[in-house]
Parts: structure tokens; C-alpha cells; sequence
């Protein structure tokens, strides 16, 4: 089964997820950023969506964050 890596912020601090990846040097890695501001998780799934369901409902006091500074609300 595929793994992804699925970023992830606390509610609330998207903007400052999306600030930091606008001034940043680190784009498109996602481990690059600041702990207190977000963190990746590895999951095994079929999909990419799967993926995103399951980390939701890990941590459900979290924003995902996508490519693009978009984010994914459930």
C-alpha cells in the first residue's frame, strides 16, 4: 500500500502556515517548518483522499494543509 505525507496545522494558524511558505526558502517541504507551527504524519493508504480522511480523524483539532498553501476542511 502507498504511503503519503499528509501536513497538518492546528486550527488556527493556517494564515501562519501560508505566510511562512510565502516568505520561505523551504517550498514544497513540509518538514521544513517550525514544529510549533505544523507537522507531518506517514500514512498508508489507497488514496490520497483515504490519506486525509484518516489523519482528520487523528487529529481533528487540525487544519491539512495541501501544496499551494490550500487547506482541507472535512
Amino acid at each position: 500500500m502507498p504511503k503519503f505525507k499528509v501536513a497538518i496545522v492546528e486550527r488556527g494558524k493556517e494564515a501562519l502556515w501560508r505566510d511562512y511558505w510565502i516568505t520561505s526558502g523551504s517550498k514544497g517541504n513540509a518538514d521544513a517548518a517550525p514544529s510549533e507551527l505544523a507537522r507531518t504524519e506517514v500514512v498508508e493508504a489507497i488514496s490520497v483522499a483515504e490519506a486525509i480522511d484518516t489523519v482528520q480523524r487523528r487529529h481533528p483539532d487540525c487544519t491539512i494543509m495541501l501544496a499551494g498553501g490550500e487547506h482541507h476542511d472535512a
